[in-house]
């Protein structure tokens, strides 16, 4: 799995490429805790690179969900794969996960005047 974070306005982004299984959920969750530490009020997981996902990888992002929901965020998962969608549809985790695709989230939540910036620097704290 690979992880990349960006902010874009108040928005914290972590975009997710690759597998999300029981040997990565240990980095997610570390890089996600670091992430909500000031507060966010929108925390986006960008789906659109990531090839796989397992019950491990499902259970850290309803971890997160938990975590953020308790500090009054909203996380929204973005431009999910139709395979991994099928996937959340299946379990009915669509009932519980804010799921947009990557054009509707921008309109919604991103203005054309926020740039993007990188946070990279957290990953290599890890």
């Amino acid at each position: 799995m690979e992880l990349k974070l960006n902010a874009t306005g108040k928005i914290k982004t972590i975009e997710i490429a690759g597998k999300f299984d029981i040997e990565s959920t240990e980095e997610f969750e570390s890089i996600f805790a670091k992430i909500i530490e000031p507060n966010p009020s929108i925390v986006s997981i960008d789906m659109s690179r990531l090839d796989y996902i397992d019950s491990s990888g499902i259970g850290s992002l309803i971890k997160s969900l938990n975590s953020l929901k308790n500090k009054k965020g909203k996380l929204i998962l973005v431009g999910m794969k139709p395979m991994i969608m099928n996937v959340f549809k299946l379990a009915k985790l669509d009932m519980f996960f804010e799921i947009m695709n990557e054009m509707d989230f921008r309109t919604k939540y991103v203005s054309d005047d926020d740039t993007d910036s990188e946070i990279d620097d957290l990953l290599k704290r890890n």
